[in-house]
């Protein structure tokens, strides 16, 4: 395996909101996630071959990370990559050579009342979609996972956003996460510094959107986070190691341009209405 492994003291380049869709191919992402991880390692003065970490976030319709296991289990990859478990379920590496490692942690997207999503950090569980925002946190908790509420274009204005805030404002410190999104344009979004300044902490992630080319936005868009991970439980030690911040990590990446932001929820729109992109 080239460079050093995605565990032990640290620092790692954490991509917290990872899609890996039916339609993405397999290799082109993971090229895509090497490169972007090595190019923000740069961008913050660290190693080249810093490792990367994506935490995939699947909708209910997506299993991605049971397809990649399945290749580990039996040696296989894609495109030169190959897949290795872990002794940890819940994680696998994905090896190139001349590349350093990527760790991919399982993970899901719950879409709730009103279209708010949850994302659940850190499980193979399923989880139905159209319930409320209160339900769908408890299961993510007794799940083990790590829940966060990520930011959605429009979702978190007028009641959907004071439904957030309330849910915010209730969680028990540590319990619950807000998410930034690479795919986002314009200024941070209030909520945010108000959930930081509330004591809460905020993961950042690319988010890909369902749409040609999106796949090379794969670790394009995170967070820098200090170790220790050990090697023998890479799951459980990262969702600790999270679960411990006292404040944001270190956000490295950028935000989307405004042209291709719209042109991005243009496309996503003709899709909702069965036009394909």
């Amino acid at each position: 395996m080239t460079g050093p492994a995605p565990f032990g003291p640290g620092p790692f380049l954490v991509d917290a909101h990872v899609h890996l869709y039916p339609r993405f191919d397999r290799a082109a992402f993971l090229d895509a996630a090497a490169a972007n991880v090595r190019h923000a390692a740069r961008a913050h003065g660290l190693d080249a071959d810093t490792p990367g970490w994506l935490l995939l976030t699947e909708t209910a319709a997506d299993h991605a990370f049971a397809e990649l296991a399945d290749q580990a289990a039996a040696g296989t990859g894609s495109g030169g990559w190959r897949l290795r478990a872990t002794g940890d379920a819940l994680c696998l590496l994905a090896h190139r050579d001349g590349r350093a490692p990527l760790a991919l942690l399982a993970g899901r997207q719950i879409v709730t009342e009103g279209g708010l999503e949850v994302l659940a950090l850190g499980t193979d569980a399923t989880f139905p979609d159209g319930g409320t925002l209160t339900d769908a946190l408890a299961q993510v908790a007794a799940a083990g996972a790590l829940a966060v509420l990520p930011w959605g274009f429009g979702k978190w204005l007028g009641a959907r956003g004071a439904r957030v805030r309330e849910v915010v404002a209730q969680a028990a410190p540590g319990t619950l996460f807000l998410g930034d999104n690479g795919g986002r344009t314009g200024p941070r979004p209030r909520l945010l510094a108000e959930a930081e300044a509330a004591g809460r902490v905020v993961l950042s992630g690319s988010d890909p959107l369902p749409l040609p080319g999106q796949e090379r936005r794969a670790g394009g868009f995170g967070f820098v986070l200090d170790g220790p991970l050990d090697p023998d439980r890479p799951a459980a030690s990262l969702k600790a190691r999270l679960a411990a911040l006292a404040t944001s990590p270190p956000v490295y990446g950028r935000t989307t341009k405004a042209l291709p932001f719209a042109g991005n929820q243009i496309r996503m729109q003709l899709r909702k209405h069965g036009i394909s992109p």
